[in-house]
């Protein structure tokens, strides 16, 4: 047995697994979707893989300084020139580091195409939104069912009543998520329940968080009104908007919140 190949290979498993949870974190719906909607793949919610990548980075990470110490003096050749003298900036050396700097820089300043990368995944993400929904307010799931019914101006004991004919088990204090984890459900089927007995014939609520992010083109469908019809809206409070336009740029441009401009453009928020 060689503590130096079972750290190799440690280093190989952990990089694995590591890169796949990774793979799947770029992926994944955001935190309020996923929450809400108890979102899994594989049977693995957003959270686990989460924790998964988390351990598998310290596996990683103590693994990789037992590499670093086994192979110390191969390293150290790498920074060598030709008369066996230690240069750190080594060719190899200036061009690696080259490398790091331009993957940081591209990703912290935006510049293409890792712009382009990084966008990639948030469309993504929000294509999830799209099938799932966000709820009806900013961590909806965690307000216990006294609360969450009084946010959406829903009688608690009429709530209480359509949860138990549809054999939904639950205890005042527990949370929306608590319920619905008892009753092997989602957030938002119980949030599904109620809403279609309160809210038959009234305004549609507005989830207002989570749209920065979005284009103007996506905050439109989120709205059911069309590109035109909300650049219009826009324009009446002076705002000037293209179709691929993030909501957040076109919002902060006058120094206002995307809640703010939908707020005063009269949409229902759930609060």
């Amino acid at each position: 047995m060689s503590l130096k190949k079972i750290t190799s290979l440690t280093m190989l498993l952990a990089m694995f697994t590591m890169t796949f949870t990774g793979i799947i974190l770029f992926i994944t719906p955001p935190g309020r979707v996923a929450n809400w909607a108890n979102w899994e793949l594989f049977g693995i919610s957003k959270e686990l893989y989460g924790q998964i990548h988390s351990s598998f980075m310290v596996l990683f990470i103590i693994a990789t300084i037992l590499h670093v110490y086994y192979n110390w003096k191969p390293l150290i050749s790498y920074m060598k020139n030709e008369a066996r003298q230690f240069i750190l900036f080594t060719k190899d050396m200036i061009i690696a580091s080259i490398l790091f700097l331009i993957f940081l820089f591209g990703t912290i300043y935006q510049i293409s195409p890792f712009s382009n990368f990084l966008n990639f995944g948030d469309d993504i993400k929000s294509s999830w939104e799209k099938e799932y929904g966000t709820s009806p307010y900013s961590h909806a799931e965690l307000s216990s069912l006294k609360s969450f019914t009084k946010k959406l101006n829903y009688d608690l004991e009429t709530s209480k009543n359509i949860l138990t004919s549809n054999n939904i088990a639950f205890e005042d204090e527990q949370s929306l998520s608590q319920i619905a984890k008892t009753n092997s459900v989602s957030p938002k089927f119980i949030y599904e329940l109620l809403r279609k007995n309160f809210e038959k014939g009234e305004q549609k609520t507005v989830p207002l968080s989570g749209l920065g992010k979005k284009s103007i083109k996506e905050v439109a469908m989120t709205l059911e009104i069309s590109s035109d019809d909300f650049i219009s809206k826009l324009k009446s409070l002076g705002l000037d908007a293209k179709e691929d336009d993030k909501f957040k740029d076109i919002a902060e441009s006058k120094d206002l919140s995307p809640s703010d401009i939908l707020e005063k453009l009269g949409f229902k928020k759930a609060d």
